[in-house]
This record gives C-alpha cells, structure tokens and sequence, in this order.
C-alpha cells in the first residue's frame, strides 16, 4: 500500500521487532524465574519429607533401646531378687552345700552373663547412639538449609546471579511489494506479484487510505477518495479470494473505516464521486460507508468458504494522516492533537478483529474500541447496498474475469450495465389533444383532414395522369357488356 517512504516503514518495523525481542526475553526471564522458583520449593518440600522420615526412624529407634533398657532392668531385678533368696536357705550338708554353692555362683555368673552387657556392648551402643545423633544434626542442618532457601524464594531478595546470555531471536520475515491504490494497473501487478511468490494469505487488511484536500481525478477516470479507499480494495480483494480460501485456517479480511461513515450522503448515484460538487469531509465519510456496505454484501457472498469479513474504527490516533485535512476539518484535527492514540494503540482494534478467538465466525461485524459496536442504520440498508454493489462491479468489469466473479456468485454477463431506456419521440411528448376544449380541438381535427383530402384527390389526379390508357379501356369493356345484354334482351321479348 502507498506509504510515505520505504526508509520510514523500515525504521517502524525495526522498532517493532525490538519491542518483540525485549517482550520475548522478558517473558523467557519470568518463565524461567518462575520455574527456578517452583524447583527451589520442591526441593525443600523433598528435605522437608526426608527429615520428618529420619525423625520418625530416630524416635522408634530410641522406643526400641528404651524397651531393651527397661527389660535389662527387669531381668536385674529378678536376679538380685533370687540371689538373696539363696543365701537365705539353710546349709544341708558340707558337700551338698558347696556343691549347691558352687552350682548356684555359677547360675548366677551365667544370668550375669546373659542379663548384664559386657564393656564391649556398651560401647557399641553409645558408638550407634553417637551416631543416630550425629545423623539427626545433619538432618537438621539440611532442613535449616532448606528453610533458607525456600524463605529466599517465597519472599527475600534472591542471590544475585550471573546473567546467562540471551537466546538469539530471529527478526520477522518482512517483504515489501509495490501497490498504488490510485491505479487499477498498480493492484493487478500487485495480485500478481504476490501470487507468483507462492506465500500464503491468512489475512488481509485493507489500511489504505487518504482525505484529498481538493477533487482529484485517478488515471482510471475516478474520483480519488472512491478509488483509494474503497473500489481499489474491493478489486484487491476480489483477485485475492482463491488465496485466502485455499490458506487454511481461519481467513479473514478487515477493512479499516471510520465512525465518519455515519455523517455519508448515502448511494446516491449522480453524486457518488462527487459529480455535483466536493467537500472533503463528505468523500472521505461516503468511502468509509462504502466499506462497511460492501462488508455485509461480500460476506453473505462468501460465507460458506468460512471467511469472516469485519469492519473496523480505529480511532482518533496522532500521526500524519490529518495533514490531509483543510479549513475547519484541519482545526478540529489540531485540537484533538495529543488526545488521540498512538500507532500501537490504534492498531489495537485492527489486532482484534485478527486475533482474538472469540470472533472468529462471527462476521460480519463492525468493532470500535477493540469491541463490537454498531454502525450508521444507512449502512444496513439491504437495497442500497445491492445498488452500490452492482455500480461497483460496473466499474471494474475490465478488471476482472467470470474465473474471479464465480467466487461471488456472478459473471461478465450479469455485471453489464443496463442499456438505458430510448427517449420518448416528439409526438409521444407532445401535450395530450384531450385537455383541450371539444370545440378547438374538433376545429383542428378538420382543418388537418382537410389538406389530407385534397393531397389524396391530387395523389388521385396524379395517378389518373399516370394510367389514361387502363380507365379508358374499362370503361368501353363496360359499355360493350351493357349495349350486349340490352341486345340478348329485345331478342327474348321477339321470341316471345
């Protein structure tokens, strides 16, 4: 589409792919903050687990040497209990008391040997019990470690650390290509130059546009403000159809408008490219009601192919499209000037309309303000709209061919115009001899019978000049046949 300068649109789609790399890094430095985060939390429940696990091993190890301590104790206890019931009991004999006390020292000895652990096993135990409590502290030391980091990640401010390098983005793929909305020419060298370089169309935006501060006639004989920003885009448009259908996916086309359009004249076709005087307000407002009536129109062409047609107002935004402007249309501008949005901004809507889920077969739909909004009644006007749509396709049949008018329903044949009606003749004009008096109009009806009559005697006269020699001769046949039946009949009054 016609820009200001190649040299500008390139600065605007470099700044537009920095904004990506610095969004794309971001969000790559918040995801991966996020999953460090979610890590840090896991390991410490994993820390948090393992210490409860080795506390509830340490506590039934402590029950066990508690209830071994305890029955150690017991057996002491009965041991004490039947030594001194032995020396209690009477001696029964020399021999049989030193036989029972040497049998009973050495019962004793063995229940000493069997109740009491020797240094040996006192050892070993205090040495496993250094060691449970060696454990348990580097359990605990773990878990204090764990703690702090997960305190770290929950609320402190994290360890600084080194910033690891930045994936390598790679830029858009941007291709420019040539179009002048002002030549019908330009769009098919455009159409054809897209098709041959074999990309896909997902989406067509019609953005185009301008306010012409004075009537300006285009190469192919329109007014400017008709051509640019509305027939040029349906001719595009209508050549870029079979792409869009054989894209794939969810197509769609946006026509970029303005809530202007409901300050349009309408269709009236004998000042439709301003015939009958220009104001710029007007052309501009009438285009922009064109694109909208030609949305519902196209689209009930095509909706079975699944394309969604919408419709947009992008707002009031600040750049360079109101030098356009003249007079008081160029104050109000002015005015507004540091109100309106940016270009990010006003693209808003546009990006809607492509991108948001919810829309999607909902077309054809008119969105202002990043939201579906309802446009001027006139450009719901069923029949106005059949009648801008044939006057269009009017325009363009040099444009197009029944291949490009079958994906909307309509040939050659059916988009030429319509001869004009022939002009009544003089006589079919001319006042009705009705409304005049019987009288007058009675005396006239004689007075052209009159030459009439007399041109047939003179018509009659000339033909009798012409033919003497044929009436004479009819006339003696006739008198012969007279005198002859007068003669047959004295004959028959004779014989009688």
């Amino acid at each position: 589409m016609a820009c200001r300068s190649e040299e500008k649109a390139k600065k605007a789609i470099e700044q537009m792919q920095e904004e990506n790399r610095q969004e794309v890094r971001a969000k790559r430095r918040a995801e991966k903050e996020a999953a460090e985060k979610e890590k840090q939390r896991a390991e410490a429940a994993a820390a948090k687990e393992e210490q409860e696990k080795k506390r509830e091993e340490e506590r039934k190890k402590k029950e066990e040497e508690q209830k071994k301590a305890k029955e150690e104790e017991e057996a002491k206890a009965k041991e004490g209990e039947a030594a001194k019931e032995g020396e209690e009991k009477p001696a029964e004999g020399g021999e049989a008391a030193a036989e029972g006390g040497e049998t009973g020292a050495t019962e004793e000895a063995a229940k000493e040997g069997e109740g009491t652990p020797s240094a040996e096993d006192n050892t070993t135990a205090e040495e496993g019990q250094g060691d449970a409590r060696k454990a348990s502290e580097e359990v605990e030391e773990g878990v204090e470690e764990a703690k702090v980091e997960d305190g770290g990640a929950a609320g402190d401010a994290p360890a600084e650390q080194e910033p690891e390098p930045e994936e390598e983005i790679p830029p858009l793929k941007l291709q420019f290509m040539q179009l002048d909305l002002e030549s019908f020419e330009s769009v098919a060298s455009f159409v054809k130059q897209f098709k041959d370089s074999g990309l896909h169309l997902h989406v067509l935006i019609c953005n185009g546009g301008l306010i012409a501060p004075a009537l300006v006639t285009t190469k192919d004989g329109l007014e400017s403000s008709f051509q640019i920003n509305y027939l040029s885009h349906f001719l595009l448009t209508l050549h870029l159809l079979p792409l869009l259908k054989a894209s794939g996916g969810t197509p769609k086309i946006v026509n970029v408008t303005s809530r202007l359009h409901s300050s349009a004249e309408g269709v009236n076709l004998e000042n439709i490219q301003s015939q009958k005087g220009y104001s710029q307000m007007k052309a501009y407002a009438n285009s922009k009601l064109y694109q909208i009536m030609n949305m519902y129109t196209l689209s009930s062409k095509v909706k079975e192919s699944g394309i969604d047609i919408f419709s947009v107002h992008p707002g009031v935004i600040d750049s360079g499209f109101q030098k356009g402007y003249s007079g008081l249309s160029k104050v109000a501008m002015l005015f507004h000037k540091g109100f309106g949005k940016n270009a990010q901004d006003g693209a808003a809507t546009t990006l809607t309309a492509v991108l948001d889920e919810q829309y999607n077969g909902k077309g054809p739909l008119y969105l202002s303000n990043c939201k579906p909004a309802q446009p001027s009644n006139m450009s719901k006007n069923e029949e106005k709209q059949a009648t801008l749509w044939r006057y269009s396709l009017e325009l363009l049949r040099d444009h197009v061919d029944d291949t490009i008018l079958a994906e909307i329903g309509e040939t050659l044949e059916s988009i030429q115009p319509k001869e004009p009606e022939p002009e009544p003749t003089p006589e079919e004009s001319a006042p009705d001899e009705g409304d005049k008096p019987k009288s007058e109009g009675e005396s006239e009806k004689k007075e052209e019978e009159a030459p009439a009559a007399a041109s047939q005697e003179e018509e009659g006269k000339t033909e009798e000049g012409d033919k003497p020699a044929e009436e004479t001769q009819q006339e003696e046949q006739k008198t012969e046949e007279t005198e002859q039946k007068e003669e047959e009949g004295e004959e028959k009054k004779d014989e009688e």
